[in-house]
């Protein structure tokens, strides 16, 4: 039996190890189901507009399944941790950026968290308050996208069919590069795209910053909710 469910978006995609759609990136049995309809664009660029009732019953399947926890394929379903968790008799972490709050009380209060995400331009308010990040906690929040990268984000939205892991590594490196020299005061990284978590460990070594991302929030979910054999 899986430990935790994970609602997979409806796309096809290349998920190389370390990605949440990659079962071998878990030291635990995973499940995932998709929830159809539910593409990249409408979730990333849409605000996931009229796709709760479809993430919320393929999250309802996983749970019957006999999963411990619930969590997703994309940190922008965000937008409806609420309204999941309130619908499922199992805790459910729906995105990465919910460490953004306890991430903040790491560092100093001169310090930001710097959210990279797949599109910072469609990446709201709405999504951080969904998280715990209330007006009181944005201002030590930066936003860096990746939606203007030439390989990496088109293949996130299938207009690529290939991925290239040297080239996209690259391109998250540089994007994180390119934050520290418009935010100096950075002091920690979220990544907020589930298909990040195969550059973390580049992205820590070239900026010397601490990185978390989907799998360290599993990670903790798994902690809390399975018990140990």
């Amino acid at each position: 039996m899986a430990d935790i469910g994970i609602v997979m978006l409806d796309n096809r995609i290349p998920r190389p190890p370390g990605d949440v759609g990659n079962a071998a990136s878990f030291p635990f049995p995973v499940a995932m189901a998709v929830s159809t309809g539910a593409d990249t664009r409408q979730v990333v660029e849409n605000h996931a507009a009229g796709l709760l009732p479809a993430i919320t019953a393929t999250a309802k399947e996983l749970a019957d399944g006999g999963v411990s926890a619930v969590t997703t394929c994309c940190g922008f379903l965000a937008v409806f941790q609420q309204e999941l968790a309130d619908s499922l008799e199992v805790p459910v972490a729906t995105s990465s950026l919910l460490q953004v709050p306890l991430v903040l009380r790491t560092l100093r209060q001169d310090q930001v968290v710097c959210v990279l995400t797949a599109n910072a331009a469609t990446l709201t308010d709405a999504h951080l308050r969904a998280v715990g990040v209330g007006a009181d906690l944005r201002p030590r929040v930066h936003l860096a996208g990746l939606e203007r990268t030439e390989h990496l984000y088109p293949v996130l939205t299938g207009e690529i069919e290939n991925l290239d892991v040297a080239r996209a590594e690259g391109e998250v490196v540089a994007a994180a590069r390119a934050a520290i020299a418009q935010r100096p005061e950075i002091g920690a990284f979220v990544f907020e795209c589930t298909n990040l978590p195969p550059y973390a460990a580049a992205v820590r070594a070239d900026t010397g910053r601490p990185v978390w991302d989907a799998l360290s929030l599993i990670g903790w979910l798994h902690a809390g909710t399975v018990q140990p054999c």
